[in-house]
Order: structure tokens, then C-alpha cells, then sequence
């Protein structure tokens, strides 16, 4: 037996190991939360990343050597591109006022409160462990520091809303190596992180729309989601930062090779660290491949 391919439909054939592992989570007190509403994004559903400083005299995103799989908005008059790709439009000037992208977006920030009461809130989680659907506060600001993995278990139309500097606080939010995986059949385009003051990732998995009062910045890792400010976006080597739009799931075809060819049926399990397979294992057959769907 030459061995096992995994045949990914956007990258060249590797190794895969038979057999599948479970990533196992420390133990949540977050069992009771109340349900979450998702903001309108109105015309800003659109953007990946949109800054939105209420000064446009200069370019309110900056991009430095980072990939961005979406649009970016900007209401100043251009933007700082440098070593960056950028898949989708590029924005420039605008408006602040009046019907427009801008104009849903405060819509959309402010709603959550609305859509979200305090009342409703659960503690913000602190550590790693399963994280149910529903709406979860912390009034001051919140480091998520290495270590800490929040899984989000729910189905495709569950909604998470975490609120940073809630009851009327100014808290911010800061993740530094921090990671996020979903769970079961749930999407990362009903992840929302409302923060009264900036939002700011380093190395981290991060998922879901951020809708910042301040700037948002993002500096390596990976951001599957939308980055909206208040004022600025800055992204420095992230790789890659794509729009949450609920996609399809990808699949994934492992195929197996026989010297001399064999028609026999052999079980593959597939592992993966941060998503969830939908099915293992399941057998393949010379000419009969088999597919993983995941999440």
C-alpha cells in the first residue's frame, strides 16, 4: 500500500493519518444561555472591512502584507495598501451621513443592545471549554490570552452575541493567541462581538463580525468574519481574512492508491484540529473516494 492522499479541492495532495481525534475541552458554567438576535447589517453585510473614522482626511484602513478574502470600506479618501490582497472592491469616500453602508452600520451597532439587553447576558467565558448559543457580557475590558478556545456547539441557524463594556462601560477587547472553533452544524457568519471601545487580535483563530466603537486591529493569525470600526482598521500579516457569508461547506476527497491495485474497501477517518467533520469514518475503494464534508 502506497499510503493514504487527502485531496483538498483548493490546495496540492497530503498525508492523512487514519483515524480521528477529538479536541477535548476543559468544563463551562455557561449552560443557561438566554437566546441572541442578530443585528441588521443593512448595506455593511457586504464588507469584509470597513473603518468608518468620522474625520476622513486620511485612509482609515491600513493593510500590511495580509490577504483579505472580501470587500473593504473606507470613508476616507483612500487605502493604505502595502504588500496586501485584497479579492473583493475596494471603497473609498464613503458618506457619513444619509442612506448608505455607514449609516447601516451605526444602525446595526447600535441595535444590539436593543436586540440584547444586559438583562440577558451570561459572564463572558475566560477560559477554554464549549461555548451554547446565546448572548454573553463583560462590563470592563477582556484579554483572551494563549490557551483559551472557545468551541461554539449549535446549529446553522444558532446566534452567538458577545458584548465587550456592557452596563454602560468602555471595555475593549484583546486576544492574543487566542482560538475559536465551531461545533455541530454552526456558522461563523452568526458570531458577533459588540465592543464599546477597540477591538484588537494578535496571532489568534478568530471568528465571527466584529462591530467596534473604536479601531479594530488584527495582527497575524487568521479571521474568518467581517472587521467594522467605528474608526479605524489596521491588518498586518494576517492570512488570511475572509468574509463571513455563510459558504457552503468545504469537502474534503481522500482517495487511496494500491501497488498492484486492490479494490478493496479501507475505513478513513479524517482529523481536523479546528473544524468539525460531519461524518467518519467512511471507506474508500480504488476508484471510490471518500468525502468529508466540513465546517
Amino acid at each position: 500500500m502506497r499510503g493514504l492522499r487527502m485531496i483538498h479541492p483548493r490546495g496540492p495532495s497530503v498525508l492523512v493519518r487514519v483515524g480521528f481525534s477529538v479536541l477535548l475541552f476543559g468544563g463551562s458554567a455557561n449552560l443557561a444561555a438566554q437566546p441572541a438576535a442578530a443585528p441588521d447589517l443593512g448595506l455593511a453585510f457586504g464588507y469584509a472591512v470597513l473603518g468608518t473614522n468620522a474625520i476622513p482626511t486620511t485612509g482609515t484602513v491600513t493593510c500590511t502584507t495580509s490577504t483579505v478574502n472580501g470587500n473593504v470600506g473606507t470613508t476616507g479618501a483612500s487605502i493604505s495598501n502595502t504588500g496586501c490582497t485584497i479579492t473583493g472592491s475596494t471603497d473609498v469616500s464613503l458618506p457619513l451621513s444619509g442612506p448608505g453602508v455607514v449609516t447601516d452600520f451605526g444602525l446595526a451597532y447600535d441595535s444590539i443592545d436593543v436586540m440584547n439587553p444586559d438583562s440577558a447576558c451570561l459572564p463572558m467565558p475566560t477560559a477554554s471549554g464549549p461555548v451554547p448559543p446565546g448572548v454573553y457580557c463583560s462590563a470592563a475590558s477582556t484579554t483572551l490570552g494563549a490557551g483559551i478556545i472557545f468551541q461554539l456547539i449549535g446549529n446553522a441557524t444558532d446566534v452567538w452575541v458577545f458584548k465587550v463594556g456592557a452596563l454602560g462601560s468602555t471595555g475593549a477587547l484583546t486576544g492574543n493567541s487566542f482560538q475559536m472553533v465551531m461545533g455541530g452544524g454552526a456558522d461563523a457568519c452568526n458570531v458577533y462581538w459588540r465592543t464599546a471601545a477597540a477591538a484588537t487580535m494578535t496571532n489568534s483563530t478568530f471568528l465571527g463580525t466584529i462591530l467596534s466603537g473604536s479601531a479594530v486591529s488584527v495582527t497575524g493569525g487568521s479571521f474568518l468574519g467581517r472587521a467594522l470600526a467605528t474608526t479605524d482598521v489596521t491588518l498586518t500579516d494576517v492570512q488570511p481574512l475572509s468574509f463571513a457569508g455563510c459558504a457552503a461547506p468545504a469537502t474534503i476527497t481522500v482517495a487511496k492508491d494500491f501497488i498492484p491495485s486492490n479494490p478493496a474497501n479501507v475505513p478513513i477517518a479524517l482529523t481536523c484540529t479546528s473544524g468539525v467533520v460531519s461524518a467518519t469514518p467512511l471507506n474508500a475503494a480504488e476508484g471510490a473516494p471518500a468525502v468529508f464534508t466540513v465546517t
